[in-house]
């Protein structure tokens, strides 16, 4: 289809026969396949394409053009806005004691799977009703401390059903810990927020984050 003027008939039905075209076009600006059920980029990118039909005229030349030079500016967009959101966690889970280190040096890192499972992270935790911030003020304030607490998390990552009861009870089963590592239930309670966090850090593999953190192998 080629359009020099704007499209005439039933906007559903002619969204529905560009399918192929917004799918193509939000695939070649992110360099990677699209899924039309759950992608936050093909829905900003449909969303654009409406966008371009509404406010197309023939001054724009041809419709195509403009409406790909539209998706990609929204995708460029929330690029930038996630970009800043990343930004702010890093430092967020830096004060939060996970310890990010050299943020600044690996750019496009930083900018790219870094950044998304930072993101993933951030909306795993919300399920426990954790923030960063949370996580900041919660965290071990000496290095002896926090560092045990990740050790802590990572044995309860590793284990079956103490994590499957974390998922369940959203919260951490700290008598349950305490019996298996023999691990006193004072010094669990101290450092839990932490340890929660850093347990699901684990468990949901976010590689590139863990090796980030300080002193984590």
């Amino acid at each position: 289809m080629s359009f020099n003027k704007a499209p005439t008939m039933d906007r559903n039905d002619f969204i529905e026969q560009s399918m192929p075209f917004i799918i193509k076009t939000t695939s070649s600006f992110l360099g990677r396949y699209v899924c039309t059920d759950n992608d936050e980029e093909f829905s900003i990118a449909l969303i654009a394409f409406n966008e371009a039909i509404e406010k197309y005229n023939e001054n724009r030349g041809n419709f195509w053009a403009f409406a790909k030079l539209v998706i990609e500016s929204r995708l460029k967009n929330n690029l930038r806005k996630n970009a800043r959101i990343a930004d702010s966690s890093l430092e967020e889970l830096t004060e939060g004691g996970m310890q990010i280190k050299d943020v600044g040096v690996t750019v496009d890192k930083t900018t790219s799977d870094l950044r998304d499972e930072i993101l993933a992270f951030k909306k795993e935790l919300e399920q426990f009703d954790i923030t960063f911030e949370i996580l900041a003020e919660k965290s071990p304030k000496h290095k002896d401390t926090r560092d045990r607490a990740i050790r802590i998390g990572y044995r309860v990552s590793d284990d079956g059903v103490i994590i499957e009861k974390v998922y369940e009870k959203k919260r951490l089963p700290i008598r349950d810990i305490s019996r298996k590592f023999e691990i006193t239930e004072k010094i669990l309670k101290r450092s839990k927020v932490f340890i929660l966090s850093t347990a699901v850090l684990f468990f949901k593999k976010y590689t590139n984050l863990i090796v980030w953190i300080k002193g984590v192998k």
